[in-house]
């Protein structure tokens, strides 16, 4: 529905306005209780100067906060005819910095520090929407109440101190034709890191534990954060760690929420380490504040927590046992020296697999060298994994270069795409996993090398060793457990996992039974990838800020597969899993030999049958 046909609706006052933003029929109906008039202009809603620096002398602490927030968010619009405000916590504007374009036409009005845009000041707006209801507001055009304000779009969302008690908001209006998606997640990120910055203001002395479940995000605003004093006790959190552990109290101890011992904790200062929350959710964490320890909760001396293996591979599922049991087994495979195989589907988790074999393995301290055998350049292969002397070729460095095999001694060398090795560099590799010495490039004297060796592909190998593609002596080498990692679309975990990945992101959002069914009805043809670039872009682009519904959605119409393409696929794996052999697969499928035989000539399947020794 149109702007224009929403203010229609809302001025004859309908109950509820198809089209029209969440909240906004109530907010209207506010105010008119109120004694508002959408026709007329409101002009005493304004502090005198007196009353507006001791209002701003009450806020110093707010305003000291956010004026680097405000800063850097203008820094983001500067430019699109807008402005950003700070208002307090009875939404008058305290701080405004924005386009000179803009100010002019925003004067008119009022849109500056000492005018209240409460509900029942100026009627519905994005502040004094945020302000009612307690949640981040979009307001746009002609559903603002006060004809007057039409020409503004606006985002707004509450400012809350450590007791979740709203103490401001922070909005960004601007005069432009169309909805801006983007100023809501602006203003939701900035309102973020003024109560972080709030928090640490609040307690400087205490000690502040940051917890992400990725650890890259540790440190951004997607972190929560824990404050503890000297013995050990929470005193506060941020919105996003209070969304980990709804029922937080100030005053319990801190054990009370994460799996920890004083020592544990001690050797969070400054040091990334995993632990576990007490509902058993693995995030990883540091301890930032005073440069000295917890008393005496936490021993003077800092020791570095004791290495445990964690076989769960907690970050890898939520519930599908195939993911941890392949963890598990590639994991004490490897240990032994065995090569390991991984095949799946581009984007089930090949990679992820490795990473978290490498982080629990004996050499976790040593590298983990990735080397994509697809996008090496067949020239440049050789070069690339055995090194090169110096002047080996020309454009080679003066100084040479060890070569990634050399650079994994000691740790584990990663051949990710493996099935998409030239055979001749194959001919070369076999030599160096069978004499474990590597020649450079241009060079004659072998260096010895000691790595543990995993392998992944998209392709079934042993069929391309059949096809001659791929040679089998190497096939053999890197094949001492092959590994088979479910596509997306067969994992039993897949809503478990749906969720987790959107509390990773904002914990506070819930996904829609709509959103949801649609997401566990998509084929996922790139897995893992294709959910997780799904899910950001959704979650960046949501409407609501405690929502992910089903228009949030980026995914394209969903291709759901057709029972004949499905049996296909059931067939190809069940040979693929016996090797070739039909019988077995026959069996597996439940069908006689001659019948899968037959389907597969209709569904037009060309796989070769191995012959059974």
């Amino acid at each position: 529905m149109e702007n224009k046909t929403v203010r229609h609706s809302l001025l004859d006052a309908s109950d509820e306005v198809a089209g029209a933003t969440a909240g906004l029929a109530a907010s209207w109906s506010r105010s008119r209780e109120a004694g508002l008039q959408p026709h007329v202009t409101m002009s005493d809603a304004m502090l005198d100067a007196t009353a507006l620096r001791l209002l701003r002398e009450a806020n110093e602490q707010l305003i000291t906060v956010a004026l680097p927030e405000l800063e850097n968010l203008y820094c983001q619009i500067a430019g699109t005819n807008s402005a950003v405000l700070l208002a307090d916590a009875n939404g008058v504007i305290l701080e405004r910095q924005g386009d000179p374009a803009f100010r002019e036409r925003s004067q008119s009005v009022a849109l500056r520090p000492g005018a209240c845009w409460g509900e029942a000041d100026r009627g519905t707006n994005a502040i004094g929407l945020a302000l009612t209801e307690g949640r981040c507001a979009s307001v746009h055009g002609a559903e603002h109440f006060l004809a007057c304000n039409t020409f503004l779009t606006c985002a707004a969302t509450p400012i809350r101190n450590a007791a979740g008690t709203i103490v401001g908001l922070l909005d960004v209006s601007g005069d432009q034709p169309a909805r801006q998606l983007h100023a809501l997640g602006l203003v939701r990120m900035g309102a973020r890191m003024i109560e972080n910055r709030m928090l640490m203001a609040e307690f400087p002395d205490a000690f502040y534990l940051r917890f992400h479940a990725r650890p890259e995000l540790v440190g951004t605003l997607g972190e929560g954060i824990a404050v503890i004093s000297a013995s050990g006790h929470l005193l506060a959190m941020n919105a996003v760690a209070h969304a980990h552990f709804k029922t937080a109290r100030a005053g319990t101890p801190i054990t009370d929420y994460f799996e920890l011992s004083g020592d544990l904790l001690a050797s969070l200062f400054g040091h990334l380490v995993p632990i576990k929350t007490t509902y058993g959710l693995l995030v990883h964490a540091l301890v930032a504040g005073k440069d000295k320890p917890l008393t005496p909760f936490i021993v003077p001396e800092i020791k570095p927590p004791l290495k445990q293996i964690d076989e769960s591979f907690a970050e890898l599922q939520v519930g599908d046992f195939r993911i941890a049991e392949a963890g598990r087994r590639a994991l004490r495979v490897v240990e032994q020296n065995i090569p390991v195989l991984i095949e799946g589907e581009t984007g089930t988790g090949k990679e992820w697999l490795v990473r978290a074999v490498h982080k629990r393995s004996s050499r976790s301290d040593k590298p983990l060298i990735t080397v994509n055998c697809a996008a090496i350049p067949e020239t440049l292969a050789e070069a690339e994994l055995f090194g090169y002397t110096p002047g080996a070729f020309t454009g080679a460095n003066r100084d040479g270069a060890p070569g990634r095999l050399v650079e994994a001694d000691g740790g584990i060398l990663f051949l990710d795409e493996v099935g998409d090795m030239p055979l001749e560099l194959q001919t070369r590799l076999l030599r160096v996993l069978q004499e474990r010495e590597v020649v450079p490039v241009g060079g004659t004297t072998p260096r010895p090398v000691n790595f543990l060796l995993l392998s992944a592909t998209h392709q079934h190998l042993a069929s391309l060793v059949e096809e001659g593609r791929f040679r089998s002596d190497l096939f053999y080498r890197l094949c001492g457990l092959n590994i088979s990692l479910p596509p997306l679309r067969q994992r039993g975990d897949l809503r478990a996992l749906i969720q987790r990945m959107v509390a990773e992101i904002d914990p506070g959002v819930l996904v829609s039974k709509a959103a949801m069914g649609q997401l566990l009805a998509h084929h996922w043809p790139g897995n893992l990838r294709e959910l997780d670039n799904v899910l950001r872009t959704a979650m960046a682009l949501r409407s609501s800020a405690n929502q992910l519904d089903v228009a949030d959605l980026p995914m394209p119409a969903n291709r759901q597969p057709t029972l004949k393409s499905r049996e296909s696929e059931l067939m190809a794996d069940a040979i693929a899993r016996h090797g070739g052999n039909f019988s077995a697969a026959a069996r597996e499928l439940g069908v006689s030999r001659s019948t899968l035989y037959r389907r597969l000539q209709s569904a037009d399947l060309k796989m070769r049958e191995k012959p059974v020794s």
